[in-house]
């Protein structure tokens, strides 16, 4: 059993009113439990907003108009909703379900490397809070060589081209070359992925 932990941001008043309701609301999915946070944007600053936003859990965003989010140039996940007010507090349980149910799914679909966070879904590499999109071939280069102890190039062109011929051995040094660049660029990390003995490597299989 779930057991939603609502943190209400913004508004004592909002938060007053579901205690006194005794507002509660719970799915299934071992016993599990998580934190749902409600926030009042306009009672609060727009940085406060975009940190709590940032902490990748689920959120319920309540405004008075929705162009809201566009004047402050705020990027909604899955499993965040902006809502108008008023609302009633029957929907307000119908959307927690949703946004549980979508978190969920969003948790289910990452991995953890060293110190990165991978974002299987969405193809996203997060570190300190540094976000870079993954190409779908990127990703499944570091899927394949998260799977494995070491793969040399023809390895890796059969696991993700399924063939290997001189075409695609230079698009894989191409990915490659690319995607640890990339890796460089944003997190000053040389060693992300690491080629010895003819053989490719994760920092994280490397002993």
């Amino acid at each position: 059993m779930i057991n939603n932990h609502l943190t209400i941001l913004g508004s004592e008043a909002f938060s007053n009113i579901l205690n006194e309701l005794e507002f509660s609301n719970t799915i299934n999915d071992n016993n599990k439990k998580f934190l749902i946070k409600i926030i009042f944007a306009e009672n609060l600053k727009i940085k406060e907003v975009k940190n709590y936003l940032l902490e990748n859990e689920p959120a319920i965003i309540f405004v008075t108009h929705k162009d809201y989010l566009k004047k402050n140039n705020l990027l909604l996940l899955d499993f965040h909703v902006c809502l108008e007010l008023p609302i009633e507090i029957i929907s307000l349980k119908e959307i927690i379900n949703i946004l549980i149910t979508k978190y969920i799914f969003f948790k289910k679909s990452k991995i953890i490397i060293k110190d990165y966070e991978i974002d299987c879904n969405r193809r996203i590499v997060t570190k300190k809070k540094v976000n870079i999109k993954l190409t779908e071939k990127e990703l499944e280069l570091i899927l394949t060589l998260n799977k494995s102890n070491g793969l040399n190039k023809s390895s890796l062109l059969k696991s993700i081209w399924k063939h290997n011929n001189v075409l695609e051995t230079h698009a894989l040094e191409t990915h490659l070359h690319r995607l640890r660049k990339k890796i460089y660029k944003y997190f000053k990390d040389e060693n992300f992925i690491i080629e010895k003995d003819s053989l490719y490597y994760l920092v994280n299989k490397l002993n």
